[in-house]
């Protein structure tokens, strides 16, 4: 028997869901209760989004300087992060190593 208020989303509809939750800056929980959605449902959701590969085309410019680099970071849901001022090649590596775990 199905519960009552239960509703079954579309693959569509989940990957909809999980780009709005990214895209509103709220946190997992207040979006859950905005949104009338189950805590738990967004988490697996977002596992199983992560367990997907994806690919994002880096660029990399030479700069002036070899002791100092600057680095833009530009992710397919128009979210940009730039580092610079100081930035060692090793820095940057170690960063963009810390981004996977996001």
């Amino acid at each position: 028997m199905k519960k009552s208020g239960t509703r079954r989303y579309t693959e569509e509809e989940r990957r909809e869901m999980v780009q709005l939750y990214r895209q509103s800056g709220y946190s997992a929980s207040r979006f859950c209760k905005e949104m009338n959605l189950g805590y738990p449902t967004l988490k697996r959701w977002l596992g199983n989004e992560s367990a997907k590969v994806s690919l994002v085309e880096v660029v990399v410019e030479e700069k002036a300087s070899a002791e100092s680099l600057s680095l833009t970071i530009r992710l397919p849901n128009g979210i940009e992060c730039e580092l610079r001022s100081g930035l060692t090649s090793q820095g940057a590596i170690s960063f963009i190593r810390g981004l996977k775990g996001c």
